[in-house]
């Protein structure tokens, strides 16, 4: 597939494609839910929320309190602009002092970027993460010296879906938006891939819920582990 696409740069979303950043996210909002009086989200109930950002998860754990989580659940349910906007920046303030406590690579990601790496594939990140979490996430995992760019949510003029962010990314990468591919587990970032011109592929190990169908993104392809990018980069070549 990589000789067909003629691809030579990798771009990856960050939550729920390269981290597993879950698990400190929903620290944050449980802490800032039981502040405000309201009972814990389950982490499997909240994951789906989580590439909707902050608001979202808080506006998730505000319906299941009062029971009126909506019918298209589990699509996002984000808090109106300006409704409890400090219990929002309350959220965003726990998670900034604790963005790498417990976050860690999803399994199979760090064989694929040493494979990148030996192979002279350059990668990078494009994340709607605002880079007040983004750099310091970054900095604690090694992603800041091994990766080719870092692309967040405030970084360009406009975040993804937007093909801006990626278009950037691959601006410094120094490779043309067409032999670029972008991984990544919701939606938009197939759309904003696509809208850039690049491959794009859907993380269905990511924070997917049961209800979405990753099939009607229009990706390239769908990978159910990691590992399978190097598959589709190789084919039978993986190490």
């Amino acid at each position: 597939m990589r000789e067909s696409l003629n691809i030579a740069a990798v771009l990856f979303d960050l939550d729920g494609t390269l981290l597993d950043t879950a698990p400190d996210l929903i620290q944050a909002l449980n802490a800032t839910l039981s502040e405000i009086g309201l009972p814990a989200c389950p982490a499997d109930e909240v994951k789906p929320y989580i590439s909707g950002g902050a608001r979202a998860m808080l506006g998730f754990g505000h319906a299941r309190a009062s029971g009126k989580v909506p019918a298209d659940y589990p699509a996002p349910n984000p808090l109106p602009e300006g409704e409890d906007d400090a219990w929002l920046q309350r959220m965003l303030e726990l998670y900034q002092t604790n963005v790498a406590v417990h976050t860690c690579f999803f399994d199979g990601i760090e064989t694929v970027l040493e494979t990148l790496e030996r192979h002279g594939l350059p990668w990078g990140i494009v994340t709607n993460k605002h880079s007040r979490f983004t750099d310091p996430l970054a900095e604690a995992l090694n992603l800041t010296r091994r990766s080719g760019c870092i692309i967040s949510g405030d970084t360009t003029a406009h975040a993804k879906p937007h093909p801006l962010p990626l278009l950037e990314a691959s601006r410094r990468l120094g490779q043309s938006p067409e032999r670029c591919v972008y991984l990544g587990d919701a939606a938009r970032d197939v759309e904003a891939g696509k809208r850039a011109g690049m491959a794009t592929l859907g993380a269905l190990y990511g924070y997917v819920s049961a209800a979405d169908d990753p099939r009607s993104w229009g990706a390239d392809g769908l990978l159910t582990a990691p590992g399978d990018l190097l598959t589709w980069l190789f084919g039978g070549e993986c190490i």
